[in-house]
């Protein structure tokens, strides 16, 4: 009894002692709240979720960067819902330094292994941020205001993403995470998008339409222009656009029947997003993507299916007039009409750049082309005129020096992932996942050139992980394989457990 007693005392202690934190706890959030107000009380009180998440982080630094990924595929959704008017990037920039921080807080315990991203893509991303810092001395440039802004989305966040990835994510496992975390990511956006389509738009949707203007780009003539979660239709299309093409392809080196089927499903959803999103350059990523897995596949009747698929979808498109009553086929039926008035119009605006770009190398400066430049230069000649698309806005804003440079790093990293999948990795599921996310990658750098979306929230950063898994493979394919060989490879007193008269056989008759 006095054992017992001795036991439960000992045990009374910690809960005691929870008991009074709690109490504590509950008494300082009642505090907050009644003496400073909503803001305050609702602050304390998410101070114990913070905790348990700092915690976790340092644990597995790799869940924290899918929770970036979460939250940056949701960015632009909580800025135009709750947070209107802030600058929602500074959301962007917070996951990423604590990523960063929870990174540099584990190398005083463990050692990290540094050299995982010492690779050609962050030595690629690293030449790129240190142009755009020196854009910041442009003789061109008006507004440093300007550069902070843009510098971010153009370099940090390339630099910062494919760099954490590298150096947090360096297992196969976390591959196939990112990917199952981005499927559900993106039935959520279609399923947003059917929410706007059959059931309306909501409050914060209608305001950003009719009185910030957005209807101008996203009711017109053909229909209504659906964009869910993402700031944009342009950037809907193509977001549902690399994820229709990144999952069909990975559904077929998946063994697992029922995850075939959901990578399929999912593939099929990206596409109706896509579609509704009434992005005709959006059409671009399927079109590239797969014509790209074709090339890669190395398969003969894969190459001829998917010629034979592609030419019939560009006939269908081009040359028919069949579904025309169909708002949807129709809207897309036109991306490939050269007399449109909308392509008509860009070409005229690059037309006018190439006057306005005379004698400008290195461009006008970071954050000084198209509308929003309007913002720091409301007067200067290039502010006038919309850059419509990635690499048009890139030539304004840091020249035809900094084009070729970003061109040329997109063509190393693509050409870096054609060499892995053709000559290198050995794994065929390692390298049909790491040939979906280059058909997929060059889909998106294809559509670029008709809109602006190869940086932006959430594809930028969904699309500089992927570069950072491609570049991760090989490391991948070395753990595939020696996996592979410790299966393989059975030790001998396994051997005798399997086989228990073994060992009991005398010496001679067991060898036999």
């Amino acid at each position: 009894m006095e054992l017992y007693g001795n036991i439960t005392a000992s045990l009374s202690v910690p809960r005691i002692a929870l008991g009074l934190i709690a109490a504590g706890g509950v008494a300082v959030v009642a505090y907050a709240f009644t003496h400073y107000g909503l803001p305050a009380g609702a602050a304390v009180s998410m101070l114990p979720i913070g905790l348990c998440a700092l915690w976790f982080s340092l644990r597995n630094p790799a869940a924290s960067m899918l929770g970036m990924l979460v939250l940056n595929y949701f960015i632009m959704y909580l800025g135009r819902e709750f947070l209107h008017g802030v600058p929602v990037g500074l959301i962007l920039d917070g996951a990423l330094f604590f990523n960063l921080a929870i990174l540099l807080l584990q190398a005083l315990v463990h050692r990290i292994e540094w050299r995982r991203a010492g690779t050609g893509l962050t030595l690629a991303a690293a030449i790129w941020m240190i142009y755009c810092v020196l854009e910041l001395f442009n003789p061109q440039s008006v507004s440093p205001k300007g550069w902070t802004m843009a510098i971010r989305s153009l370099a940090f966040y390339f630099f910062l993403v494919v760099a954490l990835t590298q150096l947090t994510m360096a297992r196969y496992k976390y591959l196939k995470a990112m990917l199952a975390v981005w499927s559900v990511l993106t039935l959520i956006a279609v399923l947003k998008a059917l929410v706007q389509k059959y059931a309306g738009f909501n409050a914060a949707e209608n305001y950003w339409l009719f009185v910030e203007g957005g209807a101008v780009t996203h009711i017109i003539y053909t229909g209504v222009r659906y964009f869910s979660v993402y700031s944009d239709a342009a950037n809907f299309g193509a977001g549902m656009g690399l994820a229709m093409v990144v999952f069909s392809i990975s559904a077929l080196y998946y063994r697992n029947p029922w995850m075939k089927v959901y990578l399929l499903a999912v593939a099929a959803a990206a596409c109706y997003g896509m579609l509704i999103s009434g992005t005709r350059s959006a059409l671009a990523v399927p079109f590239a993507g797969y014509a790209v897995f074709v090339v890669l596949s190395r398969n003969f009747r894969m190459v001829l299916a998917g010629v034979f698929l592609i030419i019939a979808a560009f006939i269908f498109l081009n040359f028919t007039t069949i579904g025309q009553g169909n708002p949807i086929i129709r809207r897309a039926r036109s991306a490939f009409n050269t007399q449109d008035a909308s392509f008509q119009v860009r070409l005229e605006n690059q037309a006018r750049l190439r006057e306005l770009m005379r004698g400008k190398p290195f461009g006008a400066g970071l954050g000084h082309g198209g509308g929003k430049a309007k913002v720091f230069a409301p007067d200067a000649p290039l502010s006038q005129v919309p850059t419509d698309s990635w690499f048009v806005m890139i030539w304004v804003e840091t020249g035809i020096v900094g084009l070729l440079l970003h061109i040329g790093i997109l063509l190393y990293v693509l050409g870096r992932g054609v060499w892995l999948v053709i000559f290198r990795l050995r794994n065929a599921q390692l390298r049909g996942l790491v040939a979906a996310l280059v058909a997929g990658i060059s889909g998106v750098v294809v559509m670029s050139y008709g809109n602006e979306v190869l940086g932006q929230i959430p594809t930028g950063a969904i699309i500089y992980m992927s570069m950072a898994f491609i570049f991760l493979s090989p490391h991948f394919d070395k753990e595939l394989e020696e996996a592979e060989k410790a299966q393989n490879t059975v030790p001998r007193k396994n051997l005798l457990a399997v086989n228990p008269r073994a060992a009991a056989l005398p010496p001679a008759m067991a060898k036999e």
